[in-house]
């Protein structure tokens, strides 16, 4: 077989085998039956000629391919080839956005946002711009994990203490209102952080909104909601919730 014609059966197995990440899609391409068994084997075969006779850089162009199948069983298999796009091919898939809007993201999460101005030095509107910002980052470590870790936790925990730095001198300013409106972000972090950040000025919309976030099924920020919604009520900051609230 030719380089191109490897490419295209990769391209109509994955299509037919579709992906392990969304079984919604076409359910019947899942059933186990001797033709899926059969497309199994053949793709695993086909890679590692792949592997062998397709350029890499041609490799690494399948994890942006149009298809979403054809994306994630390269970035599956051919991660070795560019790891970093791997990952952002499948937090692009999670998240809904290109693999390119993914790398970008992850690059700028891991990237310390600028020394100067200083919090002290910055408008109110600059504050709440930079909360902002630091909450997408902060949403974005979930991706800049290494290996078989998608979560970094130590750039978390250091992206966290900037959104607490910031909330900070907000608070100083007597300007936590502004980031009211953030409690309706179509971003979970940013919208958790801002009900934490609202919480003693605005108690019962600020508590919903951690409410929400503590039963929306994100993995990683419905755990941090319902335990914020725990600490504030042991305050007196909100009232008990019921049974059916906790």
């Amino acid at each position: 077989m030719t380089v191109p014609e490897l490419i295209d059966e990769f391209r109509q197995l994955a299509d037919a085998l579709g992906s392990a990440w969304d079984f919604r899609k076409r359910p019947e391409r899942y059933r186990r039956t001797p033709e899926r068994a059969a497309r199994l084997a053949r793709i695993n075969a086909l890679i590692p000629e792949m592997e062998r006779r397709v350029p890499a850089g041609t490799l690494a162009a399948l994890m942006e391919d149009p298809e979403e199948d054809v994306r994630l069983w390269a970035a599956m298999r051919f991660c070795a080839i560019d790891d970093e796009l791997s990952n952002a091919t499948i937090a692009g898939f999670c998240e809904k956005v290109s693999p390119r809007e993914a790398l970008a993201l992850i690059e700028h999460a891991r990237a310390p946002p600028p020394g100067r101005p200083t919090l002290a030095q910055m408008s109110v509107d600059d504050l709440v711009a930079r909360f902002s910002d630091a909450c997408l980052r902060e949403f974005w470590t979930r991706h800049c994990g290494r290996g078989r870790i998608p979560l970094d936790i130590e750039l978390c925990n250091t992206i966290d203490g900037e959104v607490e730095e910031i909330v900070a001198e907000l608070r100083c300013r007597g300007a936590c209102d502004r980031l009211l409106p953030l409690l309706d972000s179509p971003n979970i972090t940013t919208r958790a952080e801002a009900a934490r950040a609202t919480i003693r000025i605005a108690p019962e919309r600020a508590a919903k909104a951690l409410e929400a976030v503590s039963k929306s099924g994100d993995s990683w920020e419905l755990g941090r909601a319902g335990q914020s919604l725990r600490s504030y009520e042991e305050e007196g900051v909100i009232p008990p919730r019921t049974p059916s609230q906790s």
